[in-house]
């Protein structure tokens, strides 16, 4: 049966040509809710100026500051960024700041802690373009994700993880979450991103242990195959750091107990956590406070936490379980002191690594409460707690200048030093140093070690043991000792060290220990150095370690 023409009833039932259910079906599509490519690089470059804003000495007077300068540059440039990167530290492999240590090698050695901070600075701004990007579009609208990203930058007590890669870690891990949580990349770049900041993030800390666990509940709420084989690339990482943590963590953690305890627990999480987020880390002093009005904070705090965990969608859900997850990890093995319970001196000391996650989870859980909650109530109590945060992040917006230690002075008397020479750089923080053995052409490994007895400011007498490690690619052949420069004998390792083994599993050498006895019967009284070098197999001759010390009568 035709349609008539003249049959309105009839032709309105007629199906529409497929171009115009198409065309509707577009015209209802919601929008990207993404910045596009042009804005995302201002954004990355506004971002940039921020971070550094925060703390300008960064970019303008660039200095090695903790592990950067005290174990990552130097163990590459004295024994191979190859070796280095293949080398566990504190338990776990610290890929990231070891390769960036790596490329720095290319530069002048002047330009070293410039270029690390700006890889620092980069990778501490990309988890704001993620957050702006449409593959976080699933967590709430795009202004939602704009404020995240702002109270990101402006994250009050984070001193120690703003414009450095010394703990680039802990960002890199944020953007790796993110991409877990984001939705499915749309094309081959997107994938190879994904994976590349998932693999380089699991081998960069321990944080792939508690993200395979967060990729694993993700893909079973969505059940398809691009997260089963995020899950796949969170587990290689995973795999490794575990691997290092069974066979390194005990020897090279501290041995000193946590000192754990309900109130301290409380302290740090309302002190550090909940009020420092807030007021910021230098806003009061935290075992002066009342416990009573820090447990109230801790309950409060914890309650909108626990309130967006059971309403939000399940990104922020994750996300704050993995946050939470994180620092408690931390708090069950923290690295702060060799001598004092880990926790007496966590709750006194502000803008520190373990404090990032969980105040980050926190500033976005009041940030979904104050934007999404149904709830007119808690939208106005979370809505007041950010503004009583903008009093933090004008508190801790610009960060002190690291001391002027005279780094561009020692790279130039590094650069003109003579090879095999110890140079001694003091680096941030206080009583931190960079070490470095002057290398040639044809020694890119240089013998290195340390002098453990006696100690630097030891009293000696008319004699003195000496003892200590050393270490190379090839098998060293000789010890020799100077005091004030003049040499005093001579020795070869002999002696079994387990622990530099433990440190240095790639070197081979059997005997890594050394010792012997100085006569000091003919110096006179005062202040002496005494000095070590090494020769190995290859013809590679290097100083490697001098302490002072008192002669006295």
């Amino acid at each position: 049966m035709s349609v008539s023409k003249s049959n309105p009833a009839a032709q309105s039932a007629a199906p529409a040509p497929k171009r115009f259910v198409f065309e509707a079906r577009r015209a209802k599509a919601p929008p990207p809710e993404g910045l596009s490519w042009e804005l995302q690089v201002a954004v990355f470059l506004a971002a940039v100026v921020l971070v550094i804003s925060r703390r300008p000495d960064a970019v303008l007077n660039p200095q090695f500051f903790g592990e950067d300068g005290g174990i990552w540059f130097p163990e590459a440039y004295m024994l191979g960024w190859v070796s280095a990167l293949t080398r566990p530290e504190h338990g776990y492999f610290q890929t990231l700041p070891k390769l960036v240590s790596a490329i720095a090698l290319l530069v002048p050695f002047r330009f070293a802690p410039l270029l690390m901070n700006l890889v620092g600075i980069t990778v501490q701004v990309l988890p704001v373009n993620m957050l702006l990007s449409t593959r976080c579009r699933n967590w709430a609208p795009l202004f939602v994700r704009s404020l995240m990203a702002i109270l990101y930058v402006g994250l009050p007590n984070s001193f120690e993880l703003n414009a450095a890669i010394v703990e680039g870690q802990w960002h890199l891990a944020l953007l790796a979450c993110l991409v877990v949580l984001g939705t499915v990349p749309p094309n081959v770049w997107w994938r190879m991103f994904d994976a590349g900041v998932i693999l380089l993030s699991g081998v960069t800390g321990p944080f792939s242990l508690v993200l395979l666990c967060i990729a694993i509940v993700f893909w079973f709420l969505r059940r398809d195959r691009w997260r089963m084989i995020i899950v796949g690339i969170v587990g290689i990482g995973a795999l490794i750091q575990l691997s290092a943590i069974v066979q390194s963590a005990a020897a090279t953690r501290p041995r000193v107990g946590l000192g754990a305890s309900p109130e301290l627990f409380v302290r740090l999480l309302a002190g550090q956590v909940y009020l420092g987020a807030l007021l910021g880390g230098s806003a009061f002093n935290n075992t002066h406070l009342s416990f009573r009005l820090l447990a109230a904070v801790a309950v409060l705090g914890t309650a909108v936490v626990v309130y967006c965990i059971s309403k939000a969608r399940p990104e922020w859900k994750l996300f704050l379980a993995f946050a939470f997850l994180i620092f408690a990890a931390g708090l069950r093995n923290p690295m702060m002191s060799m001598t004092i319970p880990q926790w007496k001196v966590l709750v006194d000391t502000p803008g520190i690594r373990y404090w990032f996650f969980p105040m980050v989870g926190f500033v976005w859980a009041l940030v979904w409460c104050a934007t999404t909650s149904g709830t007119r109530l808690i939208r106005i109590l979370a809505g007041a707690a950010l503004l009583l945060m903008l009093y933090g992040i004008g508190q801790d917006w610009v960060y002190p200048a690291y001391p002027d230690l005279g780094f561009q002075q020692y790279a130039a008397k590094f650069a003109s030093a003579a090879p095999g020479t110890v140079v001694t750089i003091p680096i941030v923080p206080a009583g931190w140093t960079m070490r470095l053995t002057k290398h040639t052409p044809l020694c890119r490994s240089m013998p290195f070690g340390r002098i453990d007895e006696p100690s630097a400011g030891a009293r000696v007498l008319n004699a003195a043991d000496a003892a200590g490690w050393v270490a190379a690619k090839a098998p060293v052949e000789r010890v020799s000792l100077f005091i004030d420069g003049k040499g005093v004998g001579s020795t070869r390792p002999s002696i079994l060290r387990p622990d530099v083994d433990t440190l240095y599993p790639q070197f081979s050498m059997k005997d890594k220990g050394w010792g012997a006895v100085l006569d000091l019967s003919n110096v006179p009284p005062g202040r002496h150095e005494i000095e070590a070098r090494a020769s190995d197999a290859h013809g590679c001759d290097a100083e490697f370690d001098a302490v002072s010390v008192e002669r006295v009568k």
